[in-house]
């Protein structure tokens, strides 16, 4: 148990996200707050979506994802956000490959994908009703760096039901807000001892 400890411990301070999730961290509280449910931070990792945080209520709809878990980019919100902004390979990588379907609304023939990439960059927002299960609504939106390249996505997942259009204001302002506090000086961490 002790080795365990200590790499994470390693890890975590070596983490190249970890200036990403603590900038993240009082807007994702604040959203969390407002949404009620499900907010998490991603970023691309390899060929799929990496969740470095995610924050969630006792009671909020189904989630699947875990913090260091990882989807598909074409089969979620946070991943469809990161896939419609990679490389032309990375696009051309996983639409050559078979899609899974998790749920009858999980995309997966890659015209269709390929469409809902498009629209994806053009409108900033995905939403994807069901795809990961048949309850949950994902909507994202990117985090771009100080150079406007897409850096993370920003997620909730909500009931179904919910109206996503009610919940795109509150995720945009607050990717805006995590871009403009990574653009501010990192304050120098103490020394370790």
């Amino acid at each position: 148990m002790r080795i365990g400890v200590r790499l994470w411990e390693l890890a975590s301070r070596a983490s190249p996200t970890r200036d990403l999730r603590d900038a993240a961290m009082p807007f994702l509280e604040d959203l969390h707050a407002v949404v009620g449910h499900h907010v998490q931070l991603g970023v691309l990792e390899d060929d799929e979506v990496l969740f470095i945080e995610r924050l969630s209520n006792p009671g909020a709809v189904i989630n699947v994802t875990r913090i260091a878990g990882r989807l598909p980019l074409h089969a979620s919100s946070s991943g469809l956000v990161l896939l419609a902004n990679a490389s032309a390979d990375l696009q051309d990588r996983i639409l050559r490959r078979p899609l899974t379907s998790y749920t009858a609304n999980t995309i997966s023939d890659p015209k269709t994908l390929r469409t809902v990439l498009a629209e994806i960059r053009r409108t900033g927002v995905a939403v994807c009703p069901g795809f990961i299960h048949d309850d949950a609504l994902g909507i994202a939106v990117p985090l771009k760096d100080s150079a406007g390249g897409v850096a993370a996505a920003l997620s909730v997942i909500v009931p179904c039901a919910d109206n996503p259009m009610a919940h795109i204001p509150a995720l945009q302002a607050a990717a805006h807000g995590i871009r403009r506090e990574l653009g501010r000086p990192l304050v120098p961490a103490p020394p370790e001892r």
